[in-house]
């Protein structure tokens, strides 16, 4: 069952029927999760071979930051919260959230990439200044993530060349 954000009614609907916004998701039964509101790990771009991309999690930290009994995640980005699926997909090697749709539907990934010039590592480290770590800050453990983007600095920059 599904808590909306709004009326605070429950419903089985990713976006409520009376207040179309998005719900939240279903808690996890069981025992606590490994992870705390507050706790931060990066995570890169990544480019499929047709030039979609997507911020790519490490097998770590999707193993402690994300459950698999959730089927998808809350994101926030750029102040706009977000519903973000993880299908089978994303428990296999590279582990992908290719979309983060907002109550409207559209893609907020593509918005974000685009504003912040993210570029996988391998193409930013070609074109210097091109920033490709996106941090994923808790909010709700194995539920909702705040992302961000930390830009390098020149040290940082320079190792990365050599």
């Amino acid at each position: 069952m599904r808590v909306c954000n709004r009326c605070k009614r429950e419903t089985e609907q990713m976006f409520c029927p009376h207040c179309h916004v998005l719900t939240y998701p279903p808690r996890t039964p069981g025992a606590s999760p490994k992870s705390a509101a507050g706790d931060v790990f990066d995570c890169t771009v990544w480019q499929g071979p047709n030039r979609n991309r997507g911020i790519e999690v490490s097998p770590d930290s999707r193993e402690r930051f994300f459950s698999k009994s959730h089927d998808m995640v809350i994101l926030h980005i750029e102040g706009r919260r977000t519903v973000a699926k993880l299908g089978p997909q994303f428990w296999k090697k590279p582990s992908v959230i290719k979309k983060a749709l907002d109550d409207a539907g559209r893609d907020q990934l593509i918005k974000f990439f685009e504003k912040h010039h993210l570029l996988p590592p391998s193409q930013s480290i070609k074109e210097k200044g091109i920033v490709d770590t996106v941090v994923f800050e808790v909010v709700t453990p194995t539920e909702e993530f705040k992302i961000a983007v930390t830009e390098r600095t020149e040290e940082e920059r320079a190792q990365e060349l050599d």
